[in-house]
């Protein structure tokens, strides 16, 4: 058998790890992959300096290199997205942010923001949430084979199970997810999922308003509808 890099090993843990436990601590990530932590800690620092973690009070998250490469892996996603966005974006005048799905979380893969308002809600790219946060994490979650969403249910409390099965029905129905101060405080989100041939969402593209300006955002849905269809048709383009 081929020798590996056990270094180069260890460093890819303690990137998975990032990537599918972050905000993490160093003593966290150390355990996790079973690593002393001033081994953990020094892969941590590398990761860092080339910018494929960042490191934030709550703890290390997955850095913009890591992204970046994750959307070169999906540039059908990503690059097509893009010019759709843009025009959504410019047309409802508001940030339109798209997500895509990793593991059990929705995933930032990239946002068009509208600059004509002083206020303006942003996302952080590569920042991650469960799918049952957010217009955009329903979105995804609606749109998925029935084990996973079983899997992610099952996470939940026993007393949101059933309300969460419902929200999940009507995201079906209407073909989007509507959200309020799920992810942030006074911030409404509105998300449809851009599917692919086989009727699974693998991603969302939303609108986040803050709460001044959130009354018009229901208004919205037959654009973000239209803009996560033209995703669709070029996707299978």
């Amino acid at each position: 058998m081929t020798e590996i890099s056990l270094t180069g090993d260890a460093m890819l843990s303690v990137l998975e790890c990032v990537a599918a436990h972050g905000p993490i601590s160093a003593t966290q990530c150390a355990r996790h992959c079973n690593l002393n932590r001033t081994v953990a800690h020094r892969l941590l620092t590398t990761l860092m300096r080339r910018l494929y973690v960042v490191k934030t009070t709550a703890g290390y998250l997955l850095g913009p290199a890591a992204v970046s490469i994750a959307a070169q892996a999906q540039p059908s996603i990503v690059s097509i997205a893009k010019p759709e966005m843009a025009h959504l974006a410019a047309g409802v005048r508001e940030s339109v942010v798209l997500h895509g799905l990793i593991e059990d979380e929705a995933i930032v893969l990239d946002q068009a923001l509208d600059l004509t308002h002083v206020v303006v809600v942003r996302h952080n790219q590569g920042s991650r949430h469960p799918l049952f946060r957010g217009a955009s994490g329903w979105s995804l979650l609606a749109f998925q084979p029935g084990r996973l969403t079983d899997r992610v249910l099952a996470g939940l409390p026993e007393t949101e199970r059933e309300p969460a099965r419902r929200r999940i029905e009507k995201v079906r129905t209407l073909g989007y997810a509507h959200s309020r101060d799920e992810l942030q405080l006074g911030v409404h989100g509105l998300a449809a999922p851009v599917r692919g041939r086989d009727g699974f969402a693998q991603a969302s593209i939303g609108i986040l308003v803050p709460q001044s300006r959130a009354t018009n955002l229901l208004g919205m849905s037959t654009p973000l509808l239209a803009c996560a269809r033209a995703i669709e048709a070029r996707l299978s383009a």
